[in-house]
């Protein structure tokens, strides 16, 4: 009976390991708070840029939910639908692996959500080839750019990627007149015409957009 209770607690200690949460690879949080302190969680690091704006160093090296990479898109994807209401947070990316975060709520307050709160992971796959899903959203006229948008000429088609010169940005990691690689299959993108969209990840020498934010 012993021998059988022992194999039975083995086996339950193992399901519980392939099913938790952890070993499943699931969303964590950018950081955890220990005696009312923050330590790094899925940021490595932080600093206080001013009351009510907080950066963080992203671990890009971790793996969420379904083994996808952590990206600043994510991050911003998930704090702004969880907070962006209620605690006034708003997600800049820097790069791929650097935010801003800015809050309207009292600091305490922001660390302790920012601890709860899970970052899920996000496609960041651009396949626009079929028509009925949409493709490439027609931009209304003379709308301004929003909070991390660019504004792009397109110089270069290319079989999975476009290049595109920088006309406007009101992103931080790129600057005007700057040509970049975008990361996709764009059908209905033409040689010599702008595209908007808001860059997530750079991988390398090209850029990855939010899935679903380009327009012409």
């Amino acid at each position: 009976m012993k021998s059988v209770a022992k194999v039975f607690s083995v086996f339950f200690v193992l399901a519980m390991f392939v099913y938790s949460p952890l070993a499943l690879g699931a969303a964590k949080t950018l950081i955890e708070l220990k005696d009312g302190k923050p330590v790094a969680g899925l940021a490595k690091s932080w600093k206080k840029v001013k009351d009510g704006e907080y950066e963080f160093a992203l671990d890009t090296s971790v793996e969420l939910t379904g083994g996808k990479a952590l990206t600043a898109g994510a991050v911003k994807s998930s704090l702004e639908s969880k907070l962006g209401t209620s605690h006034g947070v708003k997600v800049t990316a820097k790069g791929a692996d650097s935010v801003t975060v800015t809050y309207t709520c009292e600091e305490p307050k922001f660390l302790d959500q920012m601890s709860k709160t899970r970052i899920r992971a996000q496609s960041t796959e651009i396949a626009l080839e079929s028509s009925s899903e949409g493709g490439i959203r027609a931009r209304k006229p003379g709308a301004p750019l929003a909070e991390g948008e660019v504004k792009g000429f397109v110089s270069k088609v290319n079989k999975d990627h476009l290049v595109v010169k920088i006309g406007e940005t009101k992103f931080a990691g790129l600057k005007k007149d700057e040509s970049i690689k975008v990361k996709g299959v764009f059908k209905g993108i033409k040689k010599n015409e702008n595209v908007f969209f808001k860059p997530e990840a750079k991988t390398g020498d090209m850029w990855t957009p939010v899935a679903g934010s380009l327009e012409k």
